[in-house]
């Protein structure tokens, strides 16, 4: 009881730990994340409902993490504290118009284009949120901090897809994208309104910088790490996040039934991020490494494999803790071994790897899932790049000198 006791004080210190720019940026990434996951949750129905091949749903998503990606690398090299309210705004600013103007297109090649745009914005938000929250971490560790990030994050993915659900059902998945969209960009305005230049620390330089290629060259090897893994993740998420929609439809199931089986992982993912780090103090992460890795292909496999609706939350679930603890356990190594000058290399770094998934996930999964059907695909794609991204992961790994 005393242990129990314990974590909730130690929990209860950390919130406390955040200042007003925390408790800013963390409110911002929640209201963000409920109104950009709720419109891709219902992007492939809406492509579906155009009549759109499988194949190319999946190519024309894929096409966000591939933007991201760019725009991550650019913001890792380039970005200035000096400017935050101008990157935020033009960002959350260009993200929202491509999300509202999405719903009026029924070209696929229209539709690509402005969910690359989508993706640009995007990529610049979350990776400047990101390196804000951590350098304003002060004497907390950033296992803590990244918990936290990834925890109110997810909470943000948890009622996406729920609210997503209930409005595709109801109004159709063209407005149910734009009330999303109007939610990302009354959360980015208010946002900008709020932030100021001068409260963002102040721990570096501000002078005119060029662009440091070096930058990534600094970055630890603890975050190639976590941009592998990050890739993995992802990848086998946007299978998830794109394909099942359609599955869950085809076996029968509604939109607001399949909304609430992804948030039922969502749910404990965000959950779990919170007690990472007394978890990882129980279980040291090195251990857990690999038996998280195997839990979540599995899982993954099964999910598209089992047409009893009940049973699919048994799969959902561990799916979402094992990715949970894996994106907090592999980053927070990644944030402790970085420097504070590489600090936005390590983010756009690993941003990289979660943003390669989301390019090879929609764009594998549609192709395979074209040549073998929904319910193969779902075994094949996560067992192949398990097998190939985790001895990679765990030989980076193994380099690591130990503390």
């Amino acid at each position: 009881m005393s242990d129990r006791a314990t974590r909730w004080d130690q929990l209860r210190e950390q919130l406390r730990g955040f200042g007003r720019l925390g408790a800013l940026l963390l409110a911002m990434i929640l209201a963000l994340s409920i109104g950009e996951g709720g419109a891709r949750f219902l992007a492939p129905v809406y492509l579906a409902e155009q009549g759109t091949a499988v194949g190319a749903i999946g190519l024309s998503l894929s096409i966000f993490g591939a933007a991201a990606l760019a725009s991550r690398l650019g913001v890792g090299i380039s970005f200035q504290t000096t400017v935050v309210r101008l990157t935020v705004g033009f960002s959350a600013l260009i993200s929202t118009a491509a999300l509202v103007a999405i719903t009026y297109t029924s070209s696929i090649g229209v539709f690509t284009i402005l969910m690359a745009i989508h993706g640009i914005g995007w990529g610049i938000l979350s990776t400047v949120l990101l390196t804000l929250v951590l350098q304003d971490r002060g004497r907390r560790t950033a296992t803590a901090v990244i918990g936290f990030y990834v925890g109110v994050e997810g909470i943000g993915r948890t009622l996406a897809p729920a609210v997503a659900g209930v409005l595709g059902g109801l109004l159709g998945p063209a407005t149910g994208m734009r009330v999303h969209a109007a939610i990302f960009g009354v959360a980015a305005l208010i946002g900008v309104a709020l932030l100021r230049d001068s409260a963002v620390p102040v721990g570096q330089d501000r002078s005119n910088r060029k662009i440091d290629l070096g930058r990534f060259k600094d970055a630890p090897l603890t975050a190639w790490v976590a941009a592998l893994t990050g890739f993995y993740l992802n990848t086998a998420n946007a299978i998830l996040n794109t394909f099942f929609q359609l599955l869950g439809l085809s076996l029968g199931f509604r939109l607001g039934q399949i909304g609430l089986l992804a948030s039922s992982r969502s749910a404990v993912s965000a959950v779990i991020r919170f007690f990472s780090s007394a978890i990882f103090t129980r279980v040291a992460f090195g251990v857990a490494f690999i038996p998280l890795y195997l839990i979540n292909a599995v899982t993954t496999g099964l999910i598209g494999s089992i047409p009893i609706y009940p049973i699919q939350f048994l799969l959902w679930v561990p799916n979402g803790a094992s990715r949970g603890l894996l994106r907090v356990g592999t980053m927070s190594e990644a944030m402790e071994h970085s420097e504070p000058e590489s600090a936005s290399a390590t983010a756009a770094l690993i941003g990289a790897g979660y943003d390669a998934g989301r390019i090879a996930g929609p764009a594998v999964g549609g192709l395979v899932a074209a040549w073998v059907g929904f319910q193969a695909m779902f075994i094949l794609v996560p067992t192949v790049f398990v097998l190939v991204i985790l001895p990679l992961a765990w030989r980076a790994r193994s380099r690591i000198p130990s503390d």
